[in-house]
């Protein structure tokens, strides 16, 4: 028989976490919302509740999990990668030590099971195609060693302590509510500007292919982690490969559904550099025997969905 359990998500103000109350909620589950902002940024399920706090302020982390008494944490509170840049310091204590203090009072309060979605950014060039879970790890941005240093705690609380750590490395999320902070929301914001009748340039060569998901296989890939039987799971930090086309292959895909959209590409070094250091593809063999990870969307089904939640009046995912 199915319990329901109440899930505490960080950076519960975005669109990720967002997109998860929907089947949460819809599960029967308990979802407190924790983020620094005052409100969501997109819709949520109704029955959520929405905690205003600070990933970096230990007492207000120790107090909300000892007051809603989670059995899950989803751990999405970050820094995105220009922020990161932009101010280190910041991204250190948002990022690290938030993580750290979260992954200590999930330990001291009983907390059942930790998930963190980490990043292809968490690797760094030069890499094989396809990207074996355990290759070296050599980020080339900060934003991507915080990354590491959040599997490496996680894979140390598990081992040393028992908690049940869960992580997934994602690729670039493509999604409406992509923030400018974001070196890897380049392809999200081109949908987005195309659909708008905006001009869009693309910063990177017509060749770059980094590895991307949909934010609605992201969902279907977090809870598939956070509700599959820890006596399935071989590894704690799982990869997730769901597609990898050029730059080139979006624009068209983008093309042939807004012909009249105005894109073209000026190639940034700095930029270009960046996102070709990021796997081109995920071995995920692991992430499908253990807990049946499939990709829903390919880049044709994708652009489909994309553009006409977009067309929808109101947010899109």
């Amino acid at each position: 028989m199915d319990v329901s359990k109440t899930y505490f998500v960080t950076g519960g103000a975005g669109n990720i976490a967002c997109q998860l109350t929907f089947p949460l909620a819809g599960a029967g589950d308990r979802v407190i919302l924790f983020d620094i902002a005052e409100m969501p940024a997109s819709a949520v399920a109704d029955g959520c509740q929405y905690v205003q706090g600070d990933i970096t302020d230990r007492e207000q982390i120790k107090k909300a999990i000892g007051h809603y008494a989670p059995t899950t944490v989803l751990h999405l509170a970050s820094l995105l990668s220009g922020s990161t840049e932009e101010d280190r310091e910041l991204g250190w204590r948002v990022n690290v030590d938030g993580a750290f203090g979260l992954l200590q009072e999930s330990l001291r309060q009983g907390v059942r099971t930790v998930v963190f979605p980490s990043s292809l950014a968490a690797y760094g060039a030069p890499l094989p195609v396809p990207v074996p879970e355990d290759h070296p790890q050599w980020p080339r941005s900060l934003y991507g060693v915080t990354k590491v240093a959040i599997e490496r705690l996680g894979n140390y609380y598990h081992q040393q302590h028992g908690l049940d750590f869960r992580c997934l490395r994602l690729p670039i999320v493509i999604s409406a509510q992509a923030r400018p902070g974001a070196v890897s929301g380049y392809v999200s914001r081109a949908y987005i500007a195309a659909c708008q009748q905006d001009p869009f340039v693309f910063q990177v060569r017509e060749q770059s292919s980094p590895a991307l998901i949909y934010i609605k296989d992201v969902v279907r890939a977090i809870l598939g982690l956070a509700t599959a039987e820890e006596s399935r799971l071989s590894r704690r930090v799982y990869n997730v490969q769901a597609l990898s086309p050029t730059a080139g292959q979006v624009c068209a895909a983008i093309q042939a559904r807004r012909p009249e959209s105005e894109l073209r590409f000026q190639t940034d070094p700095a930029v270009t550099a960046l996102i070709d250091s990021w796997p081109v593809r995920f071995d995920d063999q692991s992430s499908r025997r253990d807990w049946n990870w499939q990709p829903e969307y390919g880049l044709e089904t994708m652009s489909d969905d994309f553009c006409q939640q977009l067309a929808r009046p109101g947010p899109a995912g």
